[in-house]
């Protein structure tokens, strides 16, 4: 595992063995906020990075989830003081199982979520754009102060898109998104993997 230090207060956590997503922490505004948290089997080498940095997971306040992925939703009762967000979307659509369902076709079961998770808003310093496609709740976070974009499985580097083949897919969305980021003339790209 490696951890990046991306800019003052911002951490990428990446380069997990196999399957996984990358995990962003900001500790911009004094409530220590993860976008993200991996694929549930490598939580231990997030708490181990985290405390490379000096957090425990009773630390983190928040967790902003670009979407509800089994790859990206991690453990999340494991970080017993933070909030949890999603887009009012993706908290529906995971009500009603469709990628659970999907999964169970190839063996893999999704993990259950055990905690709240709220419709999320715009935050002091991070604002939500909404980026339906990969899924029809993804969202994207913009850190305007830095000129940083958190793209999750929308955007990855060098212009490659999210999937737009799984159930919760909204394949005619893809573009309307993209065309959405354009105008985010952001200096750093921090895509889902």
């Amino acid at each position: 595992m490696r951890i990046e230090k991306l800019a003052p207060k911002v951490w990428k956590f990446t380069d997990w063995p196999g399957l996984s997503s990358n995990v962003y922490l900001l500790d911009v505004d004094k409530i220590p906020t993860l976008i993200d948290l991996g694929y549930e089997r490598y939580h231990r080498s997030l708490v181990i990075g985290l405390s490379k940095l000096g957090y425990k997971p009773t630390d983190i306040k928040r967790v902003i989830f670009t979407h509800l992925h089994f790859d990206h939703i991690g453990k999340p009762d494991a970080f017993k003081n933070a909030e949890f967000f999603a887009s009012e979307e993706e908290i529906e659509d995971m009500k009603k199982g469709l990628f659970s369902k999907f999964l169970a076709r190839f063996g893999i079961k999704q993990p259950t979520i055990n905690v709240e998770i709220k419709p999320v808003k715009d935050l002091k310093f991070l604002k939500v754009v909404k980026t339906s496609g990969h899924t029809r709740g993804s969202i994207c976070l913009w850190y305007s102060e830095r000129k940083m974009l958190f793209s999750g499985d929308t955007l990855f580097n060098r212009g490659i898109i999210g999937r737009t083949d799984l159930p919760n897919s909204v394949p005619n969305e893809m573009d309307n998104s993209l065309n959405k980021l354009k105008k985010y003339k952001y200096k750093t790209l921090c895509p889902g993997h």
